[in-house]
């Protein structure tokens, strides 16, 4: 009968073991899926392939191909991202047309005169605000720390030349 007792009270161990670790791997699991449900741009920090993937790679060869044949002279605006770290949802037009996101704080972006930079967040639970960090000298607008933000599409001053 001893072991038979030694051999139960070894199987109620193993039982609670095994629930705790239940326990313990769904409220981790929770945890997660909360973080990224709530914290925008949680989930690309997360996930290594969207980081290491995608945007950036399209948007260089856009600007090769565009490069040969472009007349005017092209500038750099760099648009940072405040408040968070990250914010792939987000997307940044260039007259209309996607360029790129912010996998990152900041995007850089070549630009000419009178093109309109656009802001698009999709997401009306947390707004967002950019602004301009660096720029060209020869670039009068928008100006170096223009500022927009909110939810939906947002608009720079057209780029202006000096």
């Amino acid at each position: 009968m001893d072991d038979k007792d030694t051999l139960d009270f070894l199987v109620a161990r193993l039982e609670k073991f095994f629930y705790g670790a239940a326990v313990l791997c769904l409220l981790v699991l929770v945890g997660i899926q909360t973080l990224v449900f709530f914290v925008p741009g949680a989930g690309g920090q997360l996930n290594l392939a969207l980081q290491k993937e995608g945007k950036p790679l399209q948007e260089e060869a856009l600007f090769y191909e565009v490069g040969a044949i472009s007349t005017a002279p092209w500038t750099s605006i760099t648009l940072e991202l405040l408040d968070y770290q990250s914010r792939p949802d987000v997307k940044i037009e260039v007259n209309g047309i996607e360029t790129g996101t912010f996998l990152k704080k900041e995007y850089t972006l070549s630009v000419r005169e009178g093109d309109v930079l656009t802001v698009f967040n999709p997401d009306e639970r947390h707004p967002v605000r950019v602004r301009v960090s660096k720029k060209t000298p020869n670039i009068i607008k928008p100006s170096l720390g223009a500022e927009i933000g909110g939810i939906g599409r947002s608009y720079f001053d057209p780029v202006g030349f000096k």
